[in-house]
């Protein structure tokens, strides 16, 4: 995980994951959202703000069922010994892949003091959570698809293999701009672009604010005279 410049990632939490959004878009035109954003069945559960930004560490996991002969299982030693070796922040990113979904927790309090502890600004589970007072105190950032009060046996099957969290494809190292909107992906591609390109937006986003702040219903007709449509 070292072709990311830790700069741009540093500037890029200055910007909501919707202004980022938009950027891309400027830059690179429309794609599909499944390479794009989050729908809406993701949730943060700690607070508003802020805007989090790290590259993407991915688990595959099972917590309601033991792993079946034919699956994968992966110690979660060789997880944590893989985190605390990542250099840039990062963003942990655990996929429930037992069935049925979502009716164990992927993620909990001791888990979140861990991670925190070992350099992650953010998980996010593509499943259900607990222990969210816990998970709170322990200053990272989480989002979750729900939240229950327990679990099973709880057994990694793969790591960094392609996750899939609400409608969003995520790899390992992409970089993701998260907040209470939900998360942006940023291709490589275009990260050298983003931040400029995001200062326009924001700086047209105000422009457009400003001029709709007074209540005149001429305004309209004046705006798109001047091509700002």
């Amino acid at each position: 995980m070292g072709n990311v410049d830790l700069s741009i990632l540093n500037d890029l939490t200055a910007f909501d994951s919707a202004t980022v959004q938009n950027a891309a878009i400027r830059i690179r035109g429309y794609i599909n959202e499944s390479d794009d954003y989050t729908g809406t069945s993701l949730k943060r559960y700690t607070g508003e703000m802020p805007t989090i930004v790290g590259v993407a560490t991915t688990v595959k996991a099972k917590a309601l069922h033991k792993p079946s002969d034919g699956e994968g299982q992966v110690p979660w030693k060789d997880y944590y010994e893989k985190i605390s070796t990542i250099q840039l922040p990062f963003i942990s990113i655990f996929e429930d892949v037992d069935s049925p979904r979502n009716r164990a927790a992927l993620f909990g309090d001791n888990m979140a003091f861990m991670h925190s502890c070992l350099g992650a600004v953010g998980v996010v589970a593509a499943g259900a959570i607990r222990d969210v007072p816990g998970i709170q105190r322990s200053g990272i950032s989480v989002w979750a698809e729900g939240r229950v009060p327990g679990h099973g046996p709880f057994n990694a099957v793969s790591l960094g293999e392609q996750v899939n969290v609400s409608g969003l494809n995520i790899n390992e190292e992409d970089v993701l701009v998260a907040d209470a909107d939900g998360i942006t992906k940023i291709e490589n591609e275009i990260l050298n672009d983003i931040i400029k390109v995001c200062e326009e937006v924001r700086k047209d986003e105000a422009r457009t604010q400003k001029f709709f702040s007074v209540k005149d219903k001429t305004r309209y007709k004046s705006w798109t005279t001047q091509g700002y449509t």
